[in-house]
């Protein structure tokens, strides 16, 4: 469906019709409106209409009797015309081409800006303005549209018309509105709604576009059936200040041809109501009818009741999760895990492709329960809780992930955001000292380097107050290449950015932002004051034994965490190790970063000389990241790279390196796994033991910090 794009003016084109393929329908209306429609479509006259009416009644009566007759079709014509445009502004519609609203059809490609007119004496605006390059404007009510349709009408806009101009003013107010109320602590008894009936979800849903439609189809089915309310009442009132002209009204063409029209559809839908009562009847005294009637009652009772018969909350408190129905003051309970009892959590695929969390327990069978249930801005609440209880308990990465709250940015955004940018880069170039990307946030200060995988700028944030450092890596997006090669830019590109947000530890480089400019991708992330493993080495030489033995249990501690999380890092190198100046570590670099797959083929990734065997063959696992750590260990120590696919030994090249030392490094290098160390547990039981007297100080006193404080990341650190 995607065509190779051969210039740059055919590309736009096809990705404006590729980008702008269907119309769209969005809801429309404050209530009052709405109270308003259903007004008109019973008695057909807007209200400021009803004091007019009799005084342009008695003026048409000194022009003649046809004035009469003119004026009151007339009337009739424009009250019908307002009742029609004010039921087609229920919706908005949008296709490739136009806007419209009502009776007014706004071309796309002609509107310039979507504003937000500040009202006199008022915080917030009240409108959205439309505006045309001929200066016209289209005038919406904020309070008439939801913020998702107010999203979903600034990107469909966008994505049609790329050179469009959006307000800051709704940028901010829909992230505000977007912004989960959460407490900042976590309470004791926590009590989350738990929605698990999709069945009764689905029938609302259904429901609700059912009624949609009802409001924008019913108010006009009404108005035929209210004709005679909506016909005398114009009748009368046109006829008020007109005594003497009793009855004239009556006798008027137009309003005996609506009468008779009237009068034929009340016929025609009585006999339809004659026909069904009597069908009902006869039915009701055939013994067969009624039973098969009961029966099925009987079916649809007892299914609903098992459909409903489920639990509607989930509470967290000290003792463990429980699923509770609450009916009012009546609280039945359904299922219990206790904490102690939580041996594993993560992420299944259930019946009907429900998403679920699968709660592995020591004792009894797995707990399962729909993660679609709980409120998506609540999860985060949960998994905070499940680690304060269980902080030992490992948790698989995409059910971290699924916790977590969702990003402002997701990828469907950035695509379409790199999807409307012009079909060409405004500059080849690096960026220069002085230039200021990301809509006017980050003044670039200087390059850090160049690496396979893109730049690194040193930046300054424009909108902190002291102005802080960052780090902008930036990626390069494919333009002329065919779109799925550029989706799956995006997507590795998104990849590393979930990944990032979803892993916050003290050993880990904290991200702040992502964003596409310019067909780049940045990762905004934390400035690490300091240099990598690699640098160190090369500038002080090799490391001690004893602070081999401190980086190295820091290093355990970061794989711990992230094994625990299911994710393989597959680049863990001295260049993507970054030390400080009291020797704190944090690791640098996701891009290749996956989640374990058990053992299914991916890409060959990776630097030769810290890859084991099975990430040559594409089936990296944890203990993967063993053997870099060792490798990693062997560089330390001697200054040089280990020989690819050998275990290494540093005896070698190092003579003081202690014996026990050179056996961890060893066994951590190990060409079969089931010879390697299974875990970064057990290298650090070595370790312990290794270090003895001297050392244990040193470990105690970084472990303990590093496990306490996952998310308290130091902002003034460089990476």
């Amino acid at each position: 469906m995607w065509l190779l794009l051969v210039t740059p003016k055919k590309m736009n084109q096809e990705l404006m019709n590729k980008s702008a393929n269907n119309t769209v329908a969005l809801s429309y209306g404050e209530p009052l409106a709405l109270a308003l429609l259903w007004q008109k479509a019973i008695f057909l006259i807007p209200l400021w209409a009803l004091p007019a009416i009799p005084i342009f009644g008695l003026a048409t009566r000194y022009m003649g009797a046809p004035a009469v007759e003119l004026g009151y079709g007339l009337l009739m014509c424009l009250f019908v015309l307002y009742f029609l445009e004010d039921s087609l502004k229920r919706k908005i519609r949008i296709d490739d081409q136009n806007l419209f609203f009502g009776f007014r059809v706004v071309p796309i490609r002609e509107i310039i800006s979507l504003d937000s007119p500040n009202r006199r004496n008022k915080l917030l605006p009240a409108n959205i303005a439309i505006t045309t390059s001929n200066g016209r404007q289209l005038k919406l009510k904020l309070d008439g549209l939801s913020d998702s349709n107010l999203e979903s009408l600034i990107s469909h806009l966008q994505a049609r018309n790329s050179a469009i101009k959006v307000s800051p003013v709704l940028n901010v107010l829909l992230k505000a509105h977007r912004a989960p109320q959460l407490p900042v602590v976590v309470p004791e008894r926590l009590e989350l709604a738990y929605q698990d009936r999709p069945v009764v979800g689905e029938s609302i849903a259904v429901f609700r576009s059912t009624a949609g439609k009802w409001m924008r189809v019913g108010p006009i089915v009404i108005s035929l059936l209210a004709a005679p309310i909506w016909m005398s009442l114009l009748t009368n009132l046109f006829f008020t200040l007109q005594p003497h002209s009793s009855g004239a009204g009556y006798a008027l063409g137009l309003e005996q041809f609506f009468t008779q029209c009237s009068k034929a559809l009340s016929l025609w839908l009585y006999s339809i109501g004659q026909h069904t009562s009597a069908s009902v009847a006869v039915a009701a005294r055939n013994p067969w009818a009624t039973g098969g009637i009961a029966i099925c009652f009987s079916v649809m009772f007892l299914q609903l009741l098992r459909m409903l018969w489920k639990p509607n909350q989930l509470v967290a408190d000290s003792q463990g999760l429980s699923f509770i129905l609450r009916i009012g003051f009546l609280t039945i309970p359904f299922r219990r895990v206790q904490w102690q009892e939580m041996q594993r959590l993560q992420l299944q695929e259930g019946s009907q492709n429900a998403v679920k969390i699968h709660i592995e327990r020591t004792v009894g069978k797995a707990v399962e329960f729909n993660l679609a249930a709980i409120n998506v801005d609540e999860r985060a609440l949960l998994l905070k809780r499940i680690e304060e209880r269980v902080p030992n308990c490992p948790i698989e990465h995409e059910a971290v992930q699924s916790l977590l709250p969702q990003s402002d940015r997701s990828y469907t955004e950035l695509w379409l955001q790199s999807l409307t940018q012009a079909p060409e880069r405004s500059t080849l170039d690096p960026l220069e000292p002085g230039q200021v990307v990301g809509e006017s946030r980050y003044e670039v200060l200087h390059s850090l380097g160049v690496g396979g995988q893109g730049t690194a700028y040193l930046c300054r944030d424009l909108k902190t107050s002291d102005n802080k450092l960052v780090v902008l890596k930036e990626t390069l997006l494919p333009v002329f290449v065919d779109p799925i090669v550029r989706r799956k830019a995006l997507e590795g590109f998104e990849r590393e950015a979930k990944l990032l947000q979803s892993l916050e530890h003290s050993g880990i480089v904290q991200l702040l932002d992502f964003f596409v400019e310019d067909h780049r991708a940045y990762l905004v992330l934390e400035h690490l004051s300091g240099s990598n493993m690699r640098e160190h080495v090369l500038k002080d030489g090799p490391v001690t034994e004893a602070k081999l033995q401190y980086y190295a249990s820091q290093m355990c501690v970061i794989l711990k965490f992230l094994h625990q999380r299911g994710v393989v890092h597959r680049d863990f190198s001295p260049e993507n190790l970054i030390v400080d100046a009291n020797d704190r570590i944090k690791l640098i670099d996701f891009n290749v970063a996956q989640q374990t797959q058990g053992g299914s083929q991916g890409a060959i990734v990776g630097k030769p000389a810290y890859m084991p065997p099975e990430q040559f063959r594409g089936k990296a696992t944890g203990q993967s990241d063993i053997y870099a750590l060792g490798a990693t260990l062997f560089f330390l120590l001697t200054g040089q790279d280990p020989e690819a696919i050998t275990q290494s030994s540093v005896v070698a090249l190092n003579s003081n390196v202690s014996p026990g030392l050179n056996q961890i490094i060893k066994r951590c290098t190990a060409l079969q796994l089931n010879h390697r160390y299974q875990s970064t547990d057990e290298i650090a039981a070595d370790l312990d033991d290794l270090s003895g007297q001297l050392a244990e100080p040193l470990v105690e006193s970084l472990v303990e910090p590093l496990v306490e404080s996952n998310t308290n990341v130091e902002a003034s650190t460089h990476g």
